[in-house]
């Protein structure tokens, strides 16, 4: 039987990639005839109003904002309403929700489940294989199919999670519509960077501030924008307060159409600690801007090796590393509208959403 009504539980509307992600899913799964209903905690966030047309919103009531424990609690508070719902699929956008679906596996016994490892399922290296294959087995009890974003990044989803429970579908960070916008000309000698993220830990904008500390430290023309908002906003203000760097870099805070930005600068920064597919690349590129990151994602290292005209990883996770490369790729021409469609083109909409719904269906009780 076919999955007619899919279900997406997010806990509010924060600004994330894994929300964005999901609502372009939904659309291509509407404009395939399906059902979509999104079940949140709180409806709070700045994506609320870019919910997809026609899909059905569900806030629970009493609202349950974000906090540290929350997410341990969410879904249970959740199965009275999912199970109201009765989808017949559900679509779990990344890791930061995972443990909703032992609640709702309960709420909804014969519902497909689904959900996408939007970043490593496991990252701490001192915990023994055995063990953390045993805690990511209770954090993801429910789960049916877990979605390695990439074929690069599913050995380490399958090494924890299993390879029966692994699958590969790339993730849609493109529209289908999208048109490369590749850029002519020379690289322009001041360095104009851009850093999208959340301002969170894992993102670590620190690193990004010590970068342009010290680039210009050695005399180079740099500049920084950070796009985005977050708990750590008013640590990084102190932080380039403290540097004497408030002329050099801008906190703009959260935007909803970050186009501008991306083409006025002419390089990306990225400095996580760890990603799984980072859409801010794909969408960096759409605007022809290459990228240097840290090792973050074994995803981002395979595209700067197999493309090494869109971008540059860095291993070590140093300022004077990450300026070196800066400026060794502020020097390389800009990569063109080809090479960046080669390495990112497998990443638009529609195919991604048909390997889901074809996953839903094959999940189904038959």
């Amino acid at each position: 039987m076919p999955a007619r009504h899919i279900l997406i539980p997010i806990h509010d509307f924060s600004a994330g990639g894994t929300e964005l992600i999901a609502f372009r899913l939904a659309r291509h799964w509407l404009a395939a005839g399906r059902r979509v209903s999104i079940l949140a905690g709180a409806a709070d966030g700045p994506l609320r109003p870019r919910a997809p047309d026609g899909a059905q919103v569900h806030i629970l009531t009493p609202e349950r904002p974000r906090s540290a424990t929350s997410r341990l609690f969410l879904g249970g508070q959740m199965a009275p309403a999912a199970r109201a719902l009765a989808p017949d699929a559900v679509f779990i956008p990344g890791n930061f929700h995972f443990m909703l679906a032992r609640a709702l596996r309960r709420a909804l016994p014969g519902a497909a489940i689904v959900a996408k490892a939007s970043n490593p399922v496991w990252s701490a290296t001192a915990v023994p294989t055995a063990l953390a294959r045993a805690i990511v087995a209770h954090g993801t009890a429910g789960i049916d199919r877990i979605v390695a974003m990439s074929s690069a990044l599913e050995p380490d989803v399958a090494r924890y999670t299993g390879a029966g429970r692994t699958c590969v579908i790339d993730d849609p960070f493109l529209d289908d519509g999208a048109v490369i916008a590749a850029r002519e000309g020379e690289p322009a000698a001041a360095l104009n960077l851009l850093t999208v993220a959340r301002l969170e830990p894992q993102k670590d904008p620190h690193l990004a501030i010590a970068t342009i500390a010290a680039l210009r430290a050695q005399g180079h023309d740099a500049r920084l924008t950070i796009l985005g908002g977050g708990p750590m906003a008013a640590a990084l203000a102190a932080d380039i307060q403290h540097r004497g760097l408030s002329d050099h870099i801008k906190l703009v805070g959260y935007v909803a159409d970050p186009a501008p930005f991306y083409r006025a600068a002419n390089l990306l920064l990225m400095t996580s600690r760890f990603e799984g597919v980072p859409a801010v690349i794909g969408e960096a590129l759409l605007a022809g801007l290459p990228f240097v990151a840290t090792n973050c994602s074994a995803w981002l290292a395979r595209l700067a090796k197999d493309h090494p005209a869109l971008g540059s990883v860095v291993a070590e996770r140093e300022p004077a590393a990450l300026a070196a490369a800066l400026i060794a790729r502020g020097a390389m021409a800009y990569p063109s509208a080809i090479q960046i469609e080669r390495g990112i083109g497998a990443h638009r909409g529609a195919p991604a959403a048909q390997a889901y719904l074809d996953l839903f269906n094959k999940l189904m009780p038959s």
